[in-house]
């Protein structure tokens, strides 16, 4: 569970930290840049930033199954 919150944790921030950029760089309001950084990629680009973002989350869900998993094999949980 820990391992799926820090990834959404670290994916939420690292959203912002760049919509802060375009705010600063591109002079655009918060919603303007946030919508331009989720929708404005080319195809290519969003299905790289989908892709990864899938890897990432199924790797995290599988982490978080196995360590559950294992304390719940040696009792610890």
């Amino acid at each position: 569970m820990m391992v799926t919150f820090s990834y959404f944790a670290i994916f939420t921030l690292l959203a912002l930290l760049a919509t802060l950029f375009d705010m600063k760089i591109f002079d655009f309001t918060f919603w303007e840049a946030l919508r331009n950084l989720l929708f404005s990629e080319v195809a290519t680009g969003r299905m790289i930033i989908l892709f990864t973002i899938g890897a990432g989350l199924v790797s995290s869900l599988i982490i978080d199954y196995r360590i559950f998993k294992n304390r719940k094999k040696t009792g610890s949980f």
